[in-house]
């Protein structure tokens, strides 16, 4: 299968992290975003932090260096030269005096500068996420994209929550100045609306705590939680168009849902808010940045070919279910009900069993 071409679309995936990195980049529009999908927190403004797991940035400026082009191109003409002498300016007959210690010190430092590099590595080999920001009440935002359903979701998402908390303390530093850390997973539908939580399709959101289980009020409830580390979840395909969720959440849910299958009129008269608006203009396909383009292009060719893996996996299931059913000698009409396969197929597979 090969993706339809992106002409024919006036609007973007938006769950598509390339073209969602690129909507929320835009300051107001992200405000909005943290607005509608944190309940109970007024946030007003985010600064959106570089996509790695260590919100202090510990020895940032290190590996900054050890990592530099220039950094890199010295070191290798030190290691290609004949020889190299280390020497200080006598201050006060201006000679120059070999100093053999500092000699030995540097070529120590260069047979083992590989090694410092693999110990300070970039930032982005840290674990990165989809969207980092530190919100206006001083606590952060961690914000993560998935199209495709994944095994292991939730441990994924709960691991990078944990990372990033864990990773606020440096050495030596206080344990009162860890911040709470908020996860918020957009599990979006994709191009063929698959749904996530397919058990529970009346849920499309869910909001995760640590909560005190022991003891409990006279109704049963607990109202004790460690206040460091929350996550929350939403199936955007599950999600009802429902005006108890407020005019800027429901858009924003729109925009995720089917704002790619949108034309400019229903978007001029079914979009209020007017940071989904801007989200909307961001997200034409025919005034995209090339890079994010060429971004976008990849991730639908990318799931193009997921789609086609998991449907034959499904179409292999399917046989396999009606090939034991005829062996136990079950109707074709039951067959056909049972594995999703038409008359054609069920038959085709009998006669190919005979």
């Amino acid at each position: 299968m090969t993706a339809a071409p992106l002409s024919r679309k006036i609007y973007g995936i938006a769950t598509y992290d390339a073209l969602f990195k690129y909507v929320l980049s835009e300051d107001t529009i992200r405000a909005s975003f943290f607005h509608a999908f944190i309940p109970d927190l007024n946030i007003k403004s985010s600064i959106r932090l570089d996509n790695h797991m260590n919100p202090t940035q510990e020895l940032q400026l290190l590996r900054e260096f050890v990592h530099r082009k220039d950094t890199v191109g010295t070191i290798n003409r030190l290691n290609s030269s004949p020889g190299v002498l280390l020497g200080v300016m006598d201050q006060y007959h201006s000679s120059f005096v070999k100093d053999e210690d500092a000699t030995i010190f540097l070529h120590e430092m260069l047979g083992h500068f590989g090694d410092i590099q693999k110990s300070f590595p970039k930032a982005k080999y840290d674990g990165t996420m989809d969207f980092v920001c530190e919100l206006d009440n001083d606590e952060y935002a961690m914000v993560e994209m998935q199209v495709m359903p994944e095994n292991y979701w939730d441990n994924r998402a709960l691991a990078y929550v944990a990372a990033f908390y864990g990773n606020q303390l440096r050495k030596g530093g206080h344990w009162k100045h860890i911040r709470k850390v908020i996860g918020i997973n957009i599990l979006g539908g994709g191009k063929s609306d698959k749904a996530h939580w397919t058990d529970t399709p009346g849920q499309y959101a869910r909001h995760y705590k640590f909560q005190e289980q022991l003891h409990k009020d006279a109704q049963g409830r607990s109202e004790r939680y460690i206040d460091g580390m929350e996550l929350i979840q939403y199936s955007i395909m599950n999600a009802p168009h429902n005006a108890l969720l407020g005019s800027e959440k429901q858009d924003w849910i729109t925009f995720f849902k089917r704002g790619h299958r949108m034309n400019e009129q229903e978007v001029a008269t079914g979009i209020k808010t007017p940071e989904v608006l801007q989200a909307f203009e961001r997200a034409r396909l025919a005034r995209l940045p090339r890079e994010v383009r060429e971004q976008y292009v990849a991730e639908d060719l990318e799931y193009d070919r997921y789609s086609d893996h998991t449907n034959e996996l499904l179409r292999e299931r399917a046989s396999e279910i009606a090939r034991k059913m005829l062996v136990r000698g079950r109707p074709v009409e039951e067959i056909v009900e049972d594995s999703g396969l038409t008359t054609e197929e069920v038959e085709a597979l009998r006669a190919s069993s005979n």
